[in-house]
């Protein structure tokens, strides 16, 4: 057990588990948990006639599954990793955003009409399947294009990233935006929605960090040991 702990330290500090656990954790009650809510509410259907226009491509499932969930792992694998004021402005500003996510698909539930599957290949197979497991709401903002805007908005802060991530970070982003469309899962205007919610919990977070000068204490050993153990503050 303890070759275990030392084996994960050594790829994440303590403070940038914490960090990933909650957003974690804070995305299932984000998303699922406000469906068991507004499952019985009127849902808006916000798409535009431009909407209508996109064409339906199956195969961007590819990119809204595959190519989103390895941004979004190797991403936050790699913010984790930086020192305590960075991963406290790039987790803190996630969870700023997520927590309006969370008032808007409260206040403002959103829906939309999906594409008629009639394919047979393997790629309009598995969008058939996204649209079971995935019911059409939570649309406004879009979660997905959230944390791949977040990830290129923050690149600038990274000092160990891999240049070659800085580099493909900005073209995946544009990609998965591509992809929420052309799938039919999201409108454009909830790609501007999470574009918006990000900029505010970065906003937030940039001006808490000039206030506070040791911003990084939150997120020290004795602080996440209380955390973690439940311990209430003396």
């Amino acid at each position: 057990m303890k070759k275990i702990k030392e084996f994960l330290l050594s790829l994440i500090p303590i403070y940038g588990w914490t960090a990933m656990l909650a957003i974690v954790l804070l995305n299932m009650v984000v998303y699922y948990g406000t469906k068991f809510i507004t499952d019985s509410m009127y849902h808006h259907d916000i798409a535009t006639n431009l909407d209508k226009k996109i064409p339906f491509i199956p195969f961007f499932i590819f990119v809204y599954l595959a190519v989103a969930y390895a941004q979004w792992f190797f991403g936050y694998y790699t913010a984790a990793k930086e020192e305590k004021k960075t991963v406290l402005y790039i987790f803190g500003a996630e969870i700023i955003a997520k927590l309006i996510c969370m008032v808007i698909f409260l206040a403002f539930p959103t829906t939309m009409v999906r594409a008629e599957i009639t394919g047979t290949d393997l790629f309009s197979r598995i969008v058939a399947m996204v649209y079971v497991s995935d019911t059409p709401c939570n649309l406004f903002p879009s979660i997905h294009c959230l944390e791949s805007y977040l990830l290129w908005r923050t690149l600038p802060k990274l000092k160990n990233a891999p240049h070659w991530y800085k580099i493909v970070t900005p073209f995946v982003t544009i990609l998965v935006f591509a992809s929420v469309l052309l799938v039919k899962q999201h409108v454009l205007i909830d790609i501007a929605g999470g574009i918006i919610v990000t900029e505010i919990g970065l906003l937030i977070m940039s001006l808490f960090l000039k206030k506070y000068k040791q911003p990084e204490l939150i997120m020290s050993k004795k602080a996440l040991k209380k955390i973690m153990t439940y311990e209430s503050s003396e």
